[in-house]
């Protein structure tokens, strides 16, 4: 992967949350195409944002000073390795994301689309993502799947009650 392009964030018909995300690939044969999206609370200003942390072969061989090659190796030849080498590093990973969406909660209209999102999520389970990879020479691929959220449903409910307590000063003063 060379970078995440951009992602938008919004709504289907059926009111599921879509990530749509556009990502530039290095090569033809480039096999880096994983990215890991957050959803999270951040401040100042108090906001709902979406983290995009991409190139997880390069970083990952970073974080275990191992040579690129023998990461995309293992990516190929041990996928539960691979997977736990992921997710044993998740907070390091988001270390390298970059804020893609932001809806800032400083209104009641902002904080309602927030909660909208977080909301949606909640009922379903799950948000869709969907991803346009650009290759170089090749045509244009498109994945699409369903992001499981089950694990992450308590961690979803406090930003949700952020959300509705945006103008709260008890609030504010906690998160400080």
């Amino acid at each position: 992967m060379k970078e995440i392009k951009q992602v938008k964030l919004g709504f289907n018909k059926n009111a599921e949350v879509m990530v749509v995300a556009d990502i530039e690939m290095k090569e033809d044969s480039d096999l880096d195409s994983l990215f890991l999206c957050f959803f999270t609370i951040l401040q100042p200003p108090l906001r709902l944002s979406v983290i995009t942390t991409g190139c997880l072969n390069d970083h990952l061989a970073k974080i275990y000073n191992q040579d690129v090659a023998h990461i995309n190796k293992m990516m190929e030849d041990n996928e539960q390795m691979y997977g736990a080498m992921i997710q044993q590093s998740t907070e390091q990973l988001l270390t390298f994301g970059e804020e893609q969406n932001k809806v800032v909660l400083d209104s009641a209209k902002n904080a309602e689309q927030a909660s909208a999102i977080l909301a949606s999520m909640l009922k379903h389970g799950y948000y869709i993502q969907k991803t346009r990879y650009h290759f170089p020479t090749a045509n244009t691929q498109k994945q699409e799947q369903k992001v499981d959220i089950s694990q992450l449903k308590p961690a979803f409910k406090t930003m949700l009650e952020i959300c509705k307590r945006w103008n709260d000063p008890k609030l504010l003063e906690e998160l400080q």
